[in-house]
C-alpha cells in the first residue's frame, strides 16, 4: 500500500514537472511575418511565411497559434516544411508543435496557404504573437509595413482590382481637374479684361487721343504760366496741375497699347 501511494505520488511529480515544463505558446513571438496577396482567375490566394520564436525559458512549447480570415478554404500549414497537425476552432487554427522541443531563442519557420473569394474587396488580419517586423503584397505592390505590433493587433486593407483605382487617385484627379478648371477661369478674366480694354482704345482714335494729349499738355503749361504770374493760387495750381497730368499719363497709356496692338 505504502509503495503504491509512493508510486502515485511520483507520477503526479512528473506529471506536473512535464506541465510546469510546456507551454501552450503563449510566449512565442513572431520576428518576421511576410504576406503575398495574389489575384488568380476564380480565386485570390494568400501565402504567409512567420518566423516565430520562444521568449521563455520553458523548455517546450506545445501549440502554435495562426488566426486566418473568414471565408477562407485549402488552408494548409506547414511547420518547419513539415505537415502539422491542427485543430481550427473559428478563425484560429492551432497546431501541435511539441515534437520539435522549441525552447527560449530557438524558432521555427512557418508557412500558412489559403484561398479567398475573388469577390472580397479587403484583407484582414489579426496577430496572434508581438510581432517584430510585419510586410503584406499584392500582386507585387507592397501594401502595408509594420515594426512592434503587438498580439491582438488587427487591420484590414482594401484590395483593388486590376482597373481599379485607389480613393487617393480619385481624389488626386479631382484637384487636378479643380487645378484646371481655375486655370480655364483665370484665363478667361484675363482675356475678358483685354478684351474690354480693347474695346475701350477702339472707341477712341488716335487722332482723338494724340489731340487730347496736346490740349492736356498745352493746359499744363497754360497753369504753369498762370501760377507763375500769380493769377491763381498755389493750391489751385496743385489740383489742377495734377489732374491734367494724370489725364495726359491715361492718354499717352492708350496710345502706347493702341500702337502695340497694331504691331
Amino acid at each position: 500500500m505504502k509503495k503504491t501511494f509512493i508510486f502515485t505520488l511520483l507520477s503526479l511529480v512528473t506529471i506536473l514537472i512535464i506541465s510546469a515544463c510546456s507551454t501552450s505558446g503563449e510566449d512565442l513571438s513572431t520576428e518576421t511575418h511576410s504576406i503575398v496577396i495574389s489575384t488568380g482567375d476564380n480565386s485570390i490566394s494568400v501565402d504567409e511565411s512567420l518566423t516565430i520564436k520562444g521568449d521563455s525559458n520553458e523548455t517546450i512549447y506545445s501549440t502554435a497559434r495562426f488566426w486566418v480570415q473568414d471565408g477562407a478554404s485549402d488552408v494548409s500549414i506547414l511547420i518547419n516544411n513539415n505537415p502539422s497537425p491542427c485543430n481550427s476552432s473559428g478563425n484560429y487554427y492551432t497546431c501541435n508543435i511539441s515534437s520539435l522541443n522549441i525552447s527560449m531563442e530557438s524558432t521555427i519557420q512557418a508557412t500558412m496557404s489559403y484561398t479567398l473569394s475573388k469577390d472580397i474587396e479587403s484583407f484582414t488580419k489579426m496577430l496572434t504573437y508581438d510581432t517584430s517586423s510585419l510586410s503584406v503584397e499584392f500582386d507585387k505592390e507592397n501594401i502595408f509595413s509594420g515594426t512592434n505590433m503587438k498580439a491582438g493587433n488587427s487591420f484590414v486593407l482594401k484590395l483593388y482590382k486590376p482597373g481599379e483605382a485607389p480613393l487617393s487617385w480619385y481624389i488626386i484627379a479631382i484637384i487636378s481637374l479643380l487645378i484646371i478648371l481655375l486655370l480655364v477661369l483665370t484665363m478667361y478674366s484675363f482675356r475678358k479684361q483685354k478684351t474690354m480694354k480693347i474695346k475701350e482704345i477702339a472707341g477712341e482714335s488716335e487722332e482723338l487721343l494724340n489731340t487730347k494729349k496736346n490740349l492736356l499738355m498745352s493746359l499744363l503749361k497754360d497753369v504753369e504760366k498762370q501760377h507763375r504770374s500769380k493769377d491763381i493760387s498755389d493750391d489751385t495750381y496743385h489740383k489742377l496741375k495734377e489732374q491734367y497730368k494724370q489725364d495726359a499719363v491715361i492718354t499717352m497709356k492708350k496710345l502706347e497699347d493702341m500702337k502695340s496692338e497694331v504691331k
